[in-house]
């Protein structure tokens, strides 16, 4: 079980890795490409992974119920090892983006097959610890990769892609240890909710979609425009600007590995307002950040917040989504999640002409304090109907 837990955890650091390790090398391979499609078409770069991951995690959701999670992440690791050290030998900026987009399609594989693994293998208090340990590894692979980033990017802009390479160690541990999990195995607590009840609770699910959405449109902005601000503003170089960064990604780590006690204080919906609330407190100090050191604790105060939301959609998706659609429902939440980040720097390109890179995070933080609002006026009533409908035991979310 321990080699099936690294894989898993390793796995999810994979789909961490495909934007964060060239986050920091964005200024340089934007220069690089400058008389070939501008500085919004060398952003797509990072993103462009998203846009497919956002059209093909649904259907590798849908393919795992029907064929197995181990052969799709098989399939899937290497797919991602290819495409992603690919970017090392190209020197076109289209044929640079093609790849990115076949690189997406690995990790939408391998999201939506590690996650329904975890569904099929843990239940309960065990889930939400685990999960929330997913996320943290995550948070904290962020930190390593994004440093490693801007260390290799240093030396060149091509060489964070070498960092791709490491899916193939990944790939060689599932085939030694990974197993496909046995219907016996499988999480007995919601297999018995399903034999009496197989309504699909899509009210939940599409909160929970569009809230995860929502999320990456505005977490996002720490990745794609965080680099020009430190490296505009306060002149730091890629290696300081890959540890600013991490350090939202290490925050993200402290709250995502204390997911399990926050649960058991809150329930779903106040998780959200609190971790809207820290990422909206510390997007208004990246705005007004008149030093380095305001936007160190923005970075950090952000980081916190998007931490602990993470895990909150994904643990209430396990809990709502009935055992026999549980990886469709991983791959519509895996494609919103990579939908957001596709299009957050496509929806700040008109902020950022309006605003400014400083206004945008602030017309961000307004936005947050809005979904915030919403949340707190949802009707006691009508969170009850939905739990009636998603989740018996939990009756106010």
């Amino acid at each position: 079980m321990r080699l099936i837990k690294a894989v898993l955890l390793l796995s999810s650091g994979m789909t961490v890795m495909a934007g964060a390790v060239i986050s920091p090398a964005l200024p340089e391979i934007s220069r690089h490409f400058s008389g070939e499609g501008g500085l919004v078409l060398s952003k797509l770069i990072l993103t462009m992974p998203a846009l497919t991951i956002a059209v093909c995690a649904p259907l590798a959701g849908h393919i795992s119920d029907l064929f197995g999670r181990r052969k799709l992440l098989l399939i899937s690791l290497f797919l991602y090892g290819v495409s992603g050290f690919s970017g090392f030998f190209l020197n076109d900026l289209l044929l640079l983006l093609a790849s990115r987009a076949v690189l997406g399609m690995g990790v939408g594989g391998i999201m939506s097959a590690a996650t329904a693994l975890v569904g099929d293998l843990f239940s309960g208090d065990e889930r939400a610890r685990f999960i929330g340990l997913q996320s943290g590894f995550m948070y904290i692979g962020g930190v390593v990769l994004v440093l490693l980033g801007g260390l290799l990017a240093e030396m060149s802009w091509k060489g964070p892609f070498v960092a791709y390479l490491s899916a193939f160690a990944v790939l060689a541990m599932a085939v030694t240890g990974l197993t496909e999990p046995k219907a016996g195995k499988k999480d007995v607590e919601v297999k018995m909710r399903d034999q009496g009840n197989w309504q699909v609770p899509y009210l939940t699910m599409s909160l929970i979609y569009l809230l995860v959405f929502l999320l990456m449109i505005f977490y996002y902005m720490v990745l794609v425009q965080v680099p020009f601000i430190l490296q505009e503003r306060f002149g730091v170089g890629s290696a300081i600007t890959g540890v600013a960064i991490s350090l939202s990604a290490f925050a993200g780590a402290l709250s995502s590995l204390s997911y399990s006690l926050i649960k058991r204080r809150f329930r779903y919906r106040i998780i959200y307002v609190l971790g809207f609330g820290f990422v909206a407190a510390g997007y208004i100090l990246i705005g007004n950040s008149l030093s380095f050191f305001y936007m160190l604790a923005g970075l950090a105060l952000a980081g916190f917040g998007n931490g602990m939301l993470m895990p909150n959609g994904s643990f209430w998706l396990m809990e709502v989504a009935p055992e026999h659609i549980r990886g469709k429902a991983v791959g519509g939440f895996t494609g919103m999640i990579f939908l957001g980040q596709f299009l957050s720097p496509l929806a700040m390109a008109p902020v950022i002409a309006l605003f400014s890179l400083n206004g945008a995070f602030l017309a961000a933080a307004a936005a947050m304090g809005s979904i915030v609002l919403l949340l707190l006026l949802v009707p006691k009533t009508y969170a009850i109907v939905i739990a009636k409908k998603s989740c018996p035991r939990d009756p106010v979310q």
